[in-house]
C-alpha cells in the first residue's frame, strides 16, 4: 500500500523564497518512521518541489500551519476526487477540527506519532474514524530518528528536535497548548546518534527553547553542547534570553559550533511584554536587551531577533524605535511581524470575544494569517498604518545595501559562512518578498 505525505506551500511566499526558512518537514519524516515496514511511503514538500496530483497513492496524509489551510484543503479535495482517503494532522487541524473534517476523511489531534499505526490499521479494516485524539503527551526520551531518506536534498540546513513543550505560554503562541507546559526531553545519547548520522555540516535545532527553564534543563543543555564539541557541525537553535544568565552555557555553545540563535525579543516595552505574558524577557539579567545582545555577540554567535508590532500597548512610533534598536545593536537578522491571532492561542480567543477580527471568511481567509498582514482591529493604528509601518521598517533594515553591510558584520564577528548566509538571506529575501506581497484586504478597511 502506498502512502503519500504532503507538506503544503504557496510558491512565492516567505518560507518558499527564503531558503534558510525552507526547513525539512520533520513531522512528516517522523510519521514516516512510525509507519510499519509493509507500507511504501513518499513525502512531498511543496516548498521545494511540485506535487503530482496523479501520483500513485492509497492514502494521503497532510499537515499544515494556519495560513496554508486553504492550500491543504485544495490538495485534499483533488485526491478525494480520485477516491483516495485523506488524513490531516498538525497544529491547525488540531484546533479547528470541525472545519478540517469538512475537507478530509479523518483528523489526528495533537502529536500523532503514536496514533498513526492505529490510523493505518483502521483504514485497512475500513473502520477509519473521523477523529483520533491524543490522550496524553508521548514520552520522547527514546524517540527514533525521522526518515530523512524520504526528503529531497534541497534544504539549507537539516533539522533536529531534542525536546518538546514550553512553560512560558505567550498569549500569541499555541506551543504550550499543543505540546504541553512541561519540557519533555530526548536522551542526549539518542540526540547525538541522530546528529552524528546526518551528513550535512549545518543543522538547526527546532526546539522552542533549547536551554529550557530551570537548572535541570540548563544542565541538560550544557551536557548536549559539550557532547556536540568535535561533531564537526555548525548549528543554530531557538532560545529564550535566559541563556545570557549562564556564561558557561554560552561558552560551551560557542565551542560546540553554535553560530546563530533565534531569539524572541518581541518588544522593547515592558508593558507589552507583560501583556504578551513573556516574563523571561523582564528578568534582571535579560531586560537590558543591549547587554544581552553583546554577551551573545561576544561569543561569536549571530542573532536572529524577532519583534512583533500592532499590540494594544503600542502606537505608531514602535516601528522607528525598533528599527533604530536593531541597527544600533547590530542584530544580524531580524524577523518583524504583525501580531496575529492564530487558532489555539489566548490572543485568538480574546479577539473573538471582543469581535475585533477583520477577516473571518474561513477557511479562505486563513491565507491572510501569515503574521505579515493585519487581520484584526488594532487599538492605536489602522490596518493600513500597521502594514505600511511594517513595509517601511523592512525597507530600512533589509534593503540590498543594508543587508550586505549587516552580512559583512556577521561574518567579521562569527567567521562563519553559515551564519553570514542566514543574516544576508533572511534580511534581503524577506524584504524582497514582503515588498512584492499584494496589500492584504484588511489594510483597505
Amino acid at each position: 500500500m502506498k502512502i503519500l505525505l504532503v507538506n503544503p506551500a504557496h510558491k512565492g511566499n516567505l518560507h518558499s523564497n527564503i531558503k534558510v526558512l525552507a526547513i525539512p518537514p520533520l513531522s512528516l519524516a517522523m510519521i514516516a518512521r512510525y509507519t510499519p515496514e509493509q507500507y511504501e511511503v513518499a513525502i512531498v514538500d511543496e516548498a521545494v518541489e511540485d506535487l503530482d496530483f496523479n501520483a500513485p497513492a492509497d492514502l494521503v496524509g497532510i499537515t499544515c500551519m494556519t495560513p496554508l489551510a486553504p492550500r491543504a484543503y485544495e490538495i485534499a479535495g483533488r485526491f478525494r476526487e480520485r477516491g483516495i482517503k485523506v488524513v490531516m494532522g498538525g497544529i491547525h487541524a488540531s484546533y479547528v477540527t470541525e472545519e478540517a473534517l469538512r475537507y478530509v476523511d479523518a483528523v489526528v489531534v495533537g502529536e500523532g506519532e503514536d496514533l498513526w499505526p492505529q490510523v493505518l490499521r483502521d483504514y485497512e479494516k475500513g473502520t477509519l474514524q473521523k477523529v483520533y485524539r491524543v490522550k496524553e503527551q508521548p514520552d520522547i526520551e527514546h524517540l527514533p530518528a525521522p526518515r530523512r531518506d524520504l526528503l529531497r536534498d534541497k534544504y539549507f540546513v537539516e533539522t533536529v528536535q531534542t525536546g518538546r513543550g514550553c512553560p512560558i505560554n505567550c498569549n500569541f503562541c499555541s506551543v504550550t497548548a499543543f505540546n504541553g507546559a512541561r519540557y519533555r526531553l530526548r536522551s542526549t545519547d539518542s540526540v547525538m546518534n541522530e546528529i552524528n548520522a546526518i551528513k550535512s555540516k549545518r543543522i538547526f535545532i527546532v526546539d522552542d527553547n533549547i536551554v529550557g527553564a530551570g537548572m535541570k534543563y540548563i544542565r541538560r543543555a550544557k551536557e548536549l553542547f559539550d557532547r556536540l564539541q568535535g561533531s564537526g557541525k555548525e548549528w543554530g537553535a531557538q532560545t529564550c534570553l535566559n541563556i545570557v544568565e549562564h556564561e558557561d552555557l554560552m561558552k560551551s555553545a560557542a565551542r560546540s559550533g553554535c553560530k546563530a540563535l533565534l531569539i524572541g525579543f518581541e518588544s522593547l516595552d515592558p508593558e507589552t511584554l507583560e501583556a504578551m505574558h513573556k516574563p523571561v524577557n523582564l528578568r534582571p539579567a535579560t531586560r537590558n536587551f543591549s547587554d544581552a545582545i553583546k554577551k551573545i555577540h561576544d561569543q561569536g554567535i549571530a542573532i536572529v531577533g524577532c519583534f512583533i508590532f500592532g499590540t494594544d500597548t503600542q502606537d505608531r512610533d514602535v516601528f522607528k524605535r525598533t528599527v533604530d534598536f536593531v541597527l544600533e545593536n547590530k542584530i544580524d537578522a531580524v524577523q518583524m511581524t504583525l501580531q496575529t491571532p492564530l487558532p489555539g492561542t489566548a490572543l485568538y480567543r480574546q479577539m473573538v470575544a471582543e469581535k475585533r477580527l477583520l477577516l473571518t471568511n474561513y477557511p479562505n481567509d486563513w491565507r491572510h494569517y501569515t503574521i505579515l498582514e493585519p487581520v484584526f482591529r488594532m487599538k492605536n493604528m489602522t490596518p493600513r498604518e500597521a502594514y505600511e509601518g511594517l513595509l517601511n521598517s523592512y525597507e530600512v533594515v533589509s534593503s540590498f545595501r543594508t543587508s550586505v553591510k549587516r552580512g559583512l558584520q556577521t561574518f567579521m564577528n562569527t567567521r562563519s559562512l553559515f551564519s553570514t548566509g542566514i543574516s544576508f538571506s533572511w534580511n534581503y529575501q524577506a524584504y524582497k518578498t514582503i515588498r512584492h506581497t499584494p496589500t492584504p484586504l484588511a489594510a483597505l478597511v
